[in-house]
């Protein structure tokens, strides 16, 4: 509402209220003269901004490119102060028949040389209907925590999600920085024969990404 039209809304309640008065008055002593004070005197009020701003959507990726040489399934997301590396993404049945599994191989890399977090709560599957999941508590410990200046940081991380919900996923990743929240679709495969999912491995160094970096 603009400051005209919430000008006119109280000049409008003023009139009602003088309105109501002299009704009030009326229904009393027919003899009995209204005083200057019992008749109530629209008053102008102009409304203040309170302040804020228009929250800002995440950056979606629709179509992402795989890495160099690496599978068809993989991508890079580049963002201010780290760098999200997708090397595969699987899908395998989850002991609830109606349920998948959903494997994210992933390394988070530190550009900056301060310290960055990396929580579970940052990572979310977009079903094709807009439902969010979260991630399975069975990926590795010391994958979460603070990511050193410069370091690395990978492994498994999954997610149960229903059967119908498998087809056309997002990544919905949120870190604490709000305005790096990125959408970026994935291609989902089948595990390889030789993969297990028990099998994770969790690294920390800085050259980690060298190759596609």
């Amino acid at each position: 509402m603009g400051p005209s039209r919430g000008k006119l809304a109280v000049l409008g309640g003023g009139v009602t209220l003088v309105v109501m008065g002299l009704a009030a008055c009326g229904s009393g002593n027919p003899g009995q003269n209204l005083s200057p004070a019992a008749a109530a005197t629209p008053r102008l009020v102009t409304p203040t901004p309170i302040g804020g701003s228009p929250g800002t959507g995440p950056t979606v990726i629709s179509n992402p490119a795989p890495l160099p040489g690496g599978k068809i399934n993989s991508q890079k997301v580049v963002l201010r102060d780290r760098t999200l590396i997708i090397n595969s993404v699987i899908s395998q049945r989850a002991a609830n028949k109606s349920s998948v599994l959903i494997g994210v191989d992933i390394v988070i890399r530190n550009t900056t040389g301060k310290a960055i977090r990396n929580k579970a709560a940052f990572f979310q599957l977009v079903g094709p209907g807009g439902d969010t999941f979260g991630y399975q508590d069975n990926s590795p410990d010391n994958f979460y925590g603070t990511i050193g200046g410069h370091a690395s940081r990978s492994g498994m991380i999954e997610f149960q999600i229903p059967s119908a919900a498998a087809s056309s996923l997002y990544l919905l990743y949120r870190p604490e920085i709000a305005k790096e929240t990125v959408l970026t679709r994935l291609k989902v495969g089948l595990p390889e024969p030789h993969q297990d999912r028990t099998d994770r491995q969790v690294l920390q160094h800085d050259d980690l990404l060298a190759r596609v970096i």
